[in-house]
């Protein structure tokens, strides 16, 4: 094996590779968005509590209109991860509709600030 080669698999190595499933949401009916906007929160929040949700949110296009919603699951599989997205109010309803990919965390950085004294914090 070259060094070259040798210097890849090191690196590959040491990467996390810990994988996620990512939900893709997209609008088929948006008259029906609003009766559920509440209830997809609720939703959502309540995975999150579960420690269920990695993270989540609306992507947007380039003019700055909101594209598709999307949702990185913490699931041991792709059924799991399926069974958690179909219960969003949103696709229950027939709002939207989903799909599932699995993603592979390899690399990346999260910071936390926190302020003991006003118990304030952000992420960078």
């Amino acid at each position: 094996m070259s060094t070259h080669q040798q210097e890849i698999e090191r690196l590959k190595s040491l990467m996390l590779k810990k994988s996620y499933y990512v939900m893709f949401r997209k609008v088929i009916d948006r008259s029906k968005l609003a009766a559920v906007l509440l209830d997809h929160y609720h939703w959502i929040i309540a995975l999150e509590k579960k420690g269920l949700v990695f993270a989540s949110g609306p992507l947007f296009e380039a003019d700055g209109s909101q594209g598709v919603g999307m949702t990185v699951f913490r699931a041991s599989s792709e059924e799991e991860a399926s069974a958690l997205a179909a219960g969003d109010p949103f696709c229950a309803l027939g709002a939207m509709t989903f799909t599932i990919q699995r993603w592979q965390l390899n690399e990346g950085r999260i910071q936390i600030h926190l302020d003991i004294s006003d118990q304030t914090y952000s992420l960078g």
